[in-house]
């Protein structure tokens, strides 16, 4: 059945034509194939030629001859539609590293402070090759935009629906925010939600100054709230339209407290957020790279269908690359390039496990059997975690099966090997669990190494079950915090 989608792009219509000479000939000028054009769908030229009927995908290539369609006609004409931080910051930065790495022009028209259109020309000429007309849109006009096809791509921190297809292209977090000279540096989960709510409504409650508490929120707040499980926030909360406004008013307020994403903190700082065991996890690049920190939030390019336009699915496949990932970090978002954090600069996960040991000699040793298999290691910035209830991994672990097979294959690890660790929760019986975060760990280096098979690169199993706790058991996004297989670098001659 024929959507709405294809029919925008006008990609799966077929206009049959008078036959005509044409000549196509790629930007290299190294392939051209010659014969007259029967029909055209889009960017599919069916030509008549001395091997008789072929199909070509002429997208970005130079038509010359009589049976060439008017070039303006071959112009693909896309739209992006998202939240307004995301398109107007994150977009543009992708769509202009991709024109220059393939040495298109890129242009840029304003429409008004929603919709902007970007457009890009062939180098040193006005053959336009399509344009981009983007949108800023809220999260419930997006979801309509794209299922609809009124949209042809999509960036967003909402998951879709099984129709829609994504990739996650960069990272963000929720972070409770207040000002650098605000005292308080940490709060519990419950705290937090006591702020929120109106429970508590003074700083000299929580051990800081007498001062009221001073609510700023984002215009979507629903999305902040549903984070913490809370429906609704104290009635004279201040709304705030643009969350750079919002992070200008906190910083410089000592009584503020905002939720903010942490691309847009600026000069704001998080407050902590604690479970009443007392673990925490602040956010940091590192920490939201690796989903340590439960308020991550994936950053989705979507799309309904696969037959877009050759320069879309470029882009497409351009966004998920290596390449980008120091302009998304530029952009101010957090990138998924993978990097290390060495056995050093996590002594306070160690010591959390050691404590969590208390007196018992085999917890203890269990401990030291732990460390000695992680010493000389690093742990990668690179974290698989599953879905809620689910064996299945979560949208940004299945990104980084890929992501790391890419590593070793590019060569990222020789002379190394891998090490794929498997924790868990503490909920149930300790042997269960430990046998889970095996089996967890065994599936991870299963599908990594299907997709890395020539590699030499060796790739371990080993698990701890609860032996290392990353954040409290008793909220449900505690639990998925340790739920988790990392993966660990270690020289060949010291994995075992």
């Amino acid at each position: 059945m024929m959507t709405r989608l294809t029919c925008v792009l006008a990609i799966l219509v077929a206009f049959p034509l008078f036959a005509g000479p044409v000549r196509l000939t790629s930007e290299s000028g190294g392939v051209t194939i010659e014969g007259d054009l029967v029909s055209r769908t889009g960017e599919l030229f069916r030509l008549q030629t001395n091997l008789g009927l072929v199909t070509i995908d002429a997208g970005m290539m130079t038509c010359s001859g009589a049976g060439c369609p008017d070039p303006s006609e071959l112009a693909i004409k896309a739209s992006v539609v998202g939240s307004e931080d995301i398109v107007h910051r994150l977009f543009p930065a992708l769509l202009e590293a991709y024109a220059a790495s393939r040495g298109l022009s890129l242009g840029r028209t304003f429409v008004d402070d929603q919709n902007v259109s970007w457009q890009l020309t062939i180098e040193g000429s006005d053959r336009l090759l399509g344009s981009f007309d983007v949108k800023a849109t809220s999260e419930r006009e997006f979801d309509d935009m794209l299922v609809n096809g009124e949209a042809t791509l999509g960036l967003s921190q909402n998951y879709g629906s099984a129709d829609v297809k994504q990739d996650v292209v960069a990272l963000d977090a929720l972070v409770p925010a207040v000002a650098p000279d605000n005292p308080r540096a940490m709060v519990t989960l419950d705290q937090l939600k006591g702020l929120l709510r109106g429970d508590t409504r003074d700083w000299a409650r929580l051990g800081g100054s007498n001062d009221p508490v001073t609510l700023h929120l984002s215009a979507n707040v629903e999305n902040d709230l549903s984070a913490f499980g809370l429906s609704d926030v104290r009635d004279d909360a201040v709304l705030q339209e643009s969350n750079r406004t919002m992070a200008d008013i906190v910083a410089t307020d000592p009584t503020a407290l905002g939720l903010l994403p942490y691309s847009e903190l600026g000069n704001s700082v998080p407050l902590v957020i604690s479970g009443a065991c007392g673990l925490a996890t602040p956010p940091t690049r590192d920490t939201i790279r690796a989903e340590d920190y439960p308020l991550t939030r994936q950053i989705f390019l979507q799309r309904v269908g696969s037959d877009q336009p050759k320069l879309v699915r470029e882009f497409i496949a351009f966004s998920r690359s290596a390449a980008v990932q120091p302009l998304i970090r530029a952009a101010g978002f957090v990138d998924q390039a993978i990097s290390e954090i060495s056995f050093e600069q996590q002594g306070g996960r160690i010591a959390n496990a050691v404590l969590a040991a208390g007196q018992d000699p085999d917890a203890i040793a269990d401990v030291q059997a732990m460390i000695g298999t992680l010493l000389n290691g690093a742990r990668l910035t690179l974290t698989f975690r599953f879905e809620d209830g689910s064996s299945a991994l979560d949208p940004q672990s299945v990104s980084n099966i890929q992501r790391l097979a890419d590593a070793i294959a590019d060569g990222a690890f020789e002379g190394s090997n891998l090490l794929f660790v498997g924790f868990s929760d503490g909920i149930g019986e300790k042997d269960a669990n430990l046998r889970l975060s095996e089996r967890r760990a065994q599936s991870v280096r299963r599908a990594v190494s299907a997709r890395a098979s020539d590699s030499s690169v060796a790739l371990e199993v080993a698990a701890f079950g609860e032996l290392m706790p990353m954040a409290c058991d008793d909220t449900p996004w505690g639990g998925r915090v340790n739920r988790r297989v990392e993966v660990w670098v270690k020289p060949s001659e010291v994995t075992r």
